[in-house]
């Protein structure tokens, strides 16, 4: 009883995050350089557990590698296709919602993807946390490293350009 619930916590948590991270790609978001470098070491320190779990197969370390790569891309696009305005003598910027959108659905898609392997793998109807942690194959921790990958590149580039970018006026 005490595993499902642990399991329902981290499921509303991230389920929270997820929406808030889908709402914030329609807004402007203040640029607070602080909060970008704390987001770029967690999702670093998250990737690299997320390898870790690939383990050293060859389908898990080319996996991996191809979702770094495709991380960083869509990353770089990304930062290329960032707005900047200035509000109130704050820089704020808004994200092009298309790559955005993308990365949320990689990582959703992974998510239910990881449910759904753990429930039909539980022996005799028994689920257990244990299942949804052990759950999925190699090749799914590069669909993750996607993500992280495009965070930390993408915050990284919003930093580098917060003082040369082009700021319309409000």
């Amino acid at each position: 009883m005490q595993q499902e619930l642990i399991v329902i916590l981290i499921v509303c948590l991230v389920g929270y995050r997820i929406i808030r991270r889908v709402r914030s790609q329609f807004q402007w978001i203040e640029l607070r350089p602080r909060r970008l470098g704390f987001r770029i070491a967690l999702f670093a320190a998250i990737g690299v557990l997320f390898m870790a779990e690939g383990g050293m197969s060859a389908v898990g370390l080319v996996s991996d590698a191809l979702g770094i790569l495709i991380g960083a891309a869509l990353g770089i696009v990304g930062a290329s296709m960032t707005a900047f305005e200035r509000r109130g003598g704050e820089l704020h910027y808004r994200g092009n919602a298309w790559i955005g959108g993308v990365v949320t659905a990689l990582f959703v898609g992974r998510l239910v993807y990881r449910i759904y392997f753990a429930l039909a793998s539980s022996t005799g109807g028994d689920w257990n946390s244990a299942d949804f942690f052990a759950a999925g194959s190699s090749w799914t921790s590069g669909l993750a490293l996607i993500m992280f990958a495009y965070y930390v590149v993408y915050y990284a580039l919003l930093l580098k350009q917060r003082g040369q970018a082009t700021v319309r006026a409000r």
